[in-house]
């Protein structure tokens, strides 16, 4: 199952996929194999089995695919969304006055569908982003003048990096 990661101001891409109590987690491009056994309620220890390391989580799910995941002391506030939420949520964020398109996950530019001076409707598409093997149209949120564009087709962005403003 293919999911996007976010937590304070990193979104990361991750792929699972189960066998019982093991787990293969592709993070951004890197797997790990993993073994979650559940100890008490919301309480784990996930080992690495590469390397033999173990850890002790704890974890609460929230709503709307928020968790806060404990491990030692270190506490973090995720949210966990498919890619097509993670599009919605970047595009639902409106603020007002000038806008800013954002990446809302890790991928690669296929195209930009507009240029500086261009006059956009509310849900025009802007750019083309490749993100997990799918094409994503990202689109204004609102009507505008394209300021500037930060982007060119072939560039790899991160989530949360600026990609169009409108004035």
């Amino acid at each position: 199952m293919r999911w996007v990661v976010r937590g304070g101001q990193s979104s990361h891409e991750v792929e699972v996929e189960r066998q019982g109590d093991e787990f293969t987690v592709e993070i951004d491009g890197q797997r790990h194999e993993l073994e979650l056994v559940s100890l008490d309620g919301a309480v784990a220890s996930l080992r690495f089995l590469a390397t033999g390391r173990s850890l002790q989580i704890t974890y609460h799910h929230g709503s709307n695919g928020s968790w806060r995941v404990t491990v030692g002391q270190r506490e973090f506030d995720l949210e966990v969304l498919t890619p097509a939420e993670a599009v919605e949520a970047v595009s639902a964020a409106r603020d007002s006055g000038p806008s800013r398109l954002m990446a809302p996950i890790p991928g690669k530019v296929v195209g930009v569908k507009v240029k500086p001076g261009d006059e956009v409707e509310p849900g025009q598409p802007l750019v083309v982003l490749e993100a997990m093997k799918m094409e994503n149209e990202l689109a204004s949120d609102q009507a505008g003048k394209v300021a500037a564009i930060h982007v060119v087709a072939g560039d790899t962005v991160e989530g949360g990096e600026l990609l169009v403003e409108l004035e």
